[in-house]
Formats: structure tokens, sequence, C-alpha cells
């Protein structure tokens, strides 16, 4: 997420307004990020932010990704949306493929990036994880602002199957809200007291929680830290190998 968004009052936007379980609907991760998708994609992945926010914050996040990966690499994003990363770092690596549990997501991602020959796009069925991909295939996975809409489980199934895609010596990239900054706290508060919950609400951690997460998933942690912006502490970012 982009400094320049992640002030309390755009975090909490942002977290709010997938908290509660909408009435009437389908309550699980593709029917609700078909649903947002619909209405307004952009705004469902970055909420508040303008275009100019957008695009600058899928440049900077590519270019946290560029040292991890090379122009013969093969590159998997868990989570991809409408491609915010992705046409920003398609030029600099070999095959990027592009997951999303969600069709609608999937089909904006493909118009946006038509012009990237070497970007594959693919809607995930639900539990279906990394299961379509060979073992060993990957030299980088990531995954930002995506595994924290998942049950804790999920996203811990993500990170064992992005162990088992990568090569030896492969990287991993993962973004976690920090539940310990003031932001993420209140939001927690806030949804605990909700009568019903969406399946798309976020998710907070702490950052001994992602290392043991990731070591307990087989990586070897490179790198974990908190990122900076208004508060410097609203987020967790980790690389790791296989």
């Amino acid at each position: 997420m982009s400094a320049r968004n992640r002030g309390p009052g755009g975090i909490l936007r942002r977290l709010w307004r997938a908290r509660e379980a909408p009435a009437a609907e389908a309550n699980d991760y593709k029917s609700i990020w078909n649903r947002l998708s619909s209405e307004n994609a952009v705004d469902a992945i970055f909420t508040g932010a303008t275009p100019e926010v957008f695009e600058s914050s899928g440049e900077a996040d590519a270019a946290r990704l560029r040292p991890l990966a090379g122009p013969h690499s093969r590159v998997l994003n868990i989570g991809c949306g409408v491609g915010r990363v992705e046409r920003y770092l398609a030029p600099f690596v070999a095959e990027l493929w592009a997951v999303d549990i969600s069709g609608e997501m999937i089909a904006r991602a493909r118009a946006r990036l038509a012009e990237f020959p070497n970007v594959k796009l693919r809607e995930l069925a639900i539990g279906e994880f990394l299961g379509g991909f060979e073992s060993g295939t990957f030299d980088l996975v990531f995954s930002f602002l995506v595994l924290q809409h998942m049950e804790r489980e999920d996203a811990f199934r993500y990170l064992d199957d992005a162990a088992r895609v990568l090569r030896p010596g492969g990287a991993l990239s993962v973004q976690f809200p920090n539940l310990l900054s003031p932001e993420y706290t209140a939001a927690f508060v806030e949804g605990a007291r909700l009568p019903s919950r969406s399946a798309g609400r976020v998710r907070a951690y702490t950052e001994p929680e992602v290392r043991h997460f990731l070591e307990t998933a087989g990586f070897r942690v490179e790198s974990i830290g908190l990122s900076a912006g208004v508060r410097g502490d609203a987020e967790i970012y980790a690389t790791a190998r296989r």
C-alpha cells in the first residue's frame, strides 16, 4: 500500500468496507470479490486511492520485487486483482502467472494486461489453492494485499503451496497487516463487535506470527519488518527462500 494512502482514516475505510457479512448473499471469497469487482474493482483493491496512487503503488511494489527476479525468471502472483503490479513487473521477467479467485478481476486484468504476451491469467476455484501448478517451477512467488483477506488456515495453505511450486532457492515476497499498529488494532476491535463478519474481511498478524507461518511452511526467512509509512508500523513485509 502506498504511504500516501496509509493514514489511519484510509486504512480503516479500506478495512471496514467489507467487514460485515452481506445480507442475502453467499459469504465466500469468490462471491464477495466478484461483487466488489463488478461495483468498482480498483476501489475494492485499494479503497480511496486515486488512479495515480493506484498506479504508483503498483510500480513501487514491482520495484520491490525486481531484485528477486530477472529476465529469465518465471513468476507467480497470488491474488492479482486487475493486474496492479503485473503491468510494471511483466517487462522485466520471462513469464508472469497471475491468479485470482475472482473471475471478474481476471477479466479486468486480461484487458489491462493485453499488451504483455508473457502474462498468463487464471481464475482459481474455491479450495484449489495452487494445485494447478507443478512443483518446483517458479523462481519467485509473491502476494500483496491478498492473504490478509483469508482465514488464517487458507493463508497458510497458500504459503505451503507456494513452497511446493518454488524451485529450490526460489524467493517468496509477502505482505501482512500489523495487528500491533493502532490502525489495525482499531479495525480488529470494531470487527470483533459485529454480529456477523464478511469472509473477505482483513485479518491482521504480528511479526512473530508471520515468521512462524513462513518457517512452518518450510521457508528460510531472509528479511522481515515493518513498512515505512505515516506511522511506519502498519504493514509487515517479508522475503523468504525455499
